[in-house]
């Protein structure tokens, strides 16, 4: 195991975003208020037509506030794509609500709207009626957002879009994913698009709920001339430095987008020839990572064990929620298609800066399966 490690996604960081720490740095601004953290907020909408945006610590953070936002209270039921990471039935948890989990469309992989419809007609006037959806766009593929955004409409069901991987996806109907929803959480993460080394962001289509969020995010402090509290809040606003950082990179976006797809198209043409390795596309999705399904006799955790001997760090596909230890016994609607994803699935590298020779490498293992 002599040759460099090659990591999942590492940030794609140049001279420009060192050069802007510094610049936050000499301005003073070090607390989680700021010139920069601003204009990040403000940059993030106009680029993505957001309309509403809060730079927060993390998107756990945004998840969070979104389920408190959207009225969650204990014992209310709200329903998680199940094939997704933790965060988002955390946040649910968080406010002892209760999670309900659906599988998986294979179209997208993310939250099938047919079941959803027939839960939410099954369920109408219950007391297992659900008070939200939390939809993600997994790996960055955008979920029929517009399909689910119409059936919550027609149930009057608070919509949350979880889009911490899909930062400039965009859904069929043309828009970036992330505004559809009443809200959606954001996250610069160190493995994302872009990165503020850990942050994220709520997006509120309603002005009120944006305004309600940045007090919670702030310990919930009442305006007076000393610290008043009514309610509980939270320490959750961005650092200004490294709003500082999210700036510089959000100014490379285009860029960035541009190695991604490039790197797809490398591994797209490279791997034509494994009939046992099915690459997904979905049209609009950012290229975050290189997801694929595998159909061969040695398994998914053979191949991965055979990419850490070459010193390669790739990932399996999420464990979906329901078979979770955490969530055990909790209701879950569908069928076997998440599971089946997570026993075939496996993500190959593709950061930003991932060089030509590096892919060569991750080529060759797949090669001598």
């Amino acid at each position: 195991m002599s040759k460099e490690r090659i990591y999942f996604s590492p940030p794609y960081i140049s001279d420009t975003e060192m050069a802007a720490v510094m610049d936050t740095l000499r301005q003073g601004w070090i607390a989680p208020v700021g010139p920069q953290l601003d204009q990040f907020e403000e940059s993030l909408s106009q680029k993505f037509q957001y309309p509403n945006v809060l730079a927060l610590n993390s998107g756990t953070a945004a998840l969070h506030l979104a389920v408190r936002l959207a009225g969650v209270g204990a014992g209310d039921r709200v329903i998680v794509g199940s094939f997704t990471f933790v965060a988002a039935a955390n946040a649910v948890s968080y406010e002892r609500g209760v999670p309900v989990f659906m599988d998986s469309e294979r179209d997208t992989w993310n939250l099938d709207p047919g079941l959803l419809n027939d839960y939410l007609k099954a369920t109408q006037g219950k007391a297992s009626f659900p008070k939200a959806v939390i939809v993600t766009h997994l790996f960055g593929q955008p979920a029929k957002i517009e399909e689910i955004a119409e059936i919550c409409a027609q149930y009057e069901v608070k919509l949350i879009e979880d889009a911490a991987e899909a930062l400039g996806t965009t859904s069929s109907g043309g828009r970036f994913v992330g505004g559809v929803g009443d809200f959606a959480a954001l996250s610069f993460n160190g493995n994302k698009i872009i990165t503020t080394g850990g942050g994220g962001a709520l997006i509120c289509k309603n002005a009120a709920d944006h305004q309600r969020a940045q007090s919670l995010a702030s310990q919930a402090k009442m305006p007076a001339n000393h610290y008043l509290h009514e309610e509980m809040g939270f320490n959750y606003r961005l650092s200004n430095v490294l709003a500082g950082l999210g700036l510089a990179q959000l100014g490379r976006f285009d860029e960035i987008m541009e190695r991604k797809k490039a790197r797809f198209q490398r591994y797209h043409q490279a791997l034509k020839g494994l009939p046992w390795l099915t690459p997904k596309e979905v049209s609009g999705a950012n290229g975050w990572v290189y997801p694929c399904v595998m159909d061969h006799e040695i398994g998914v955790d053979e191949l991965i064990r055979r990419f850490e001997a070459a010193n390669i760090e790739a990932r399996r596909f999420w464990r979906p929620l329901h078979m979770q230890p955490l969530f055990s016994g909790a209701e879950y609607v569908g069928g076997s298609v998440a599971e089946d994803l997570f026993r075939k699935g496996i993500c190959l590298p593709s950061g930003a800066g991932l060089t030509f020779q590096e892919m060569s490498r991750v080529i060759g293992v797949l090669e001598k399966v």
